[in-house]
């Protein structure tokens, strides 16, 4: 039964639509922390290829200049290059006496590894001395950074 005080109502509607949707946090949020953290991840990376990068090339020439100081038969070259505890201890003529028989005609540097060691800079070069009847001779030469370049200590 109806009162008829109360004005007539029509039936509600089965269908309600949503509520505007609101903004999620995590695009509010969690976009600029995660864009943030990518960014400093790869300046971080960038930095420290660079260093690395940076300490690899300096052995390397000196591995590259020494090898080819051998090859080409410039033995105090080669004497002069060496770390100073080597310097005084192994002469151009045992160079020559080492490196002359058989003779190096051309060299390889397959690897060059750069360790540091409380505040120490030292590595290995990896070279193969290739000779004139053919044989290889591989040879790892031991590398120091002394002041501000790096010297061959074999």
């Amino acid at each position: 039964m109806t009162h008829p005080q109360e004005p007539w109502a029509p039936p509600a509607h089965p269908y309600q639509p949503a509520p505007p949707r609101r903004r999620s946090r995590w695009l509010t949020i969690g976009l600029p922390i995660g864009v943030l953290v990518l960014v400093c991840l790869g300046v971080s990376i960038w930095f420290g290829v660079r260093a690395f990068l940076g300490s690899i090339g300096p052995a390397r020439t000196a591995a590259e200049d020494c090898a080819t100081a051998l090859v080409e038969g410039r033995w105090d070259d080669a004497q002069g290059q060496l770390c100073e505890s080597d310097r005084s201890v192994v002469t151009a003529d045992a160079l020559a006496q080492e490196y002359s028989s058989p003779d190096v005609t051309g060299y390889r540097l397959e690897g060059i590894e750069v360790v540091s060691s409380n505040g120490r800079m030292s590595g290995e070069a990896r070279l193969v001395f290739e000779t004139v009847g053919g044989l290889d001779t591989t040879t790892v030469l031991p590398l120091e950074e002394g002041g501000d370049a790096w010297r061959p200590c074999p």
